[in-house]
C-alpha cells in the first residue's frame, strides 16, 4: 500500500474532496475536522511526493545521445536551442 503510487494519488485526491466538501458545511464540527485535515495535509503531501518518486514508474522514452530536453510528445528541432 505505502509502495504504491497509484495508491498514493488516488489516497491525496480523496482527501483533498473530502476537505473541499467538509470545507463548505455550515457544521461547526465538521469544519473543526477540515482544520485538522488541513493542518496534516503537509505530511500527505511529502508522502505522497516520496511514493511518486520512489515507487512511480516511468513509461516514456529514454533520451537520446545529445539531448537535453524530455519532451517525448513534442519534436526536438523545434525546441528553443
Amino acid at each position: 500500500m505505502i509502495r504504491n503510487a497509484a495508491f498514493a494519488v488516488w489516497f491525496a485526491s480523496l482527501y483533498l474532496l473530502a476537505y473541499i466538501i467538509l470545507l463548505h458545511q455550515d457544521n461547526h464540527t465538521l469544519r473543526q475536522i477540515a482544520v485538522i485535515l488541513l493542518f496534516l495535509s503537509p505530511i500527505l503531501l511529502a508522502w505522497l511526493a516520496y511514493a511518486i518518486i520512489r515507487f512511480g514508474k516511468f513509461t516514456g522514452r529514454e533520451l537520446r545521445e545529445g539531448e537535453e530536453y524530455g519532451y517525448g510528445d513534442y519534436p526536438s528541432d523545434k525546441l528553443s536551442k
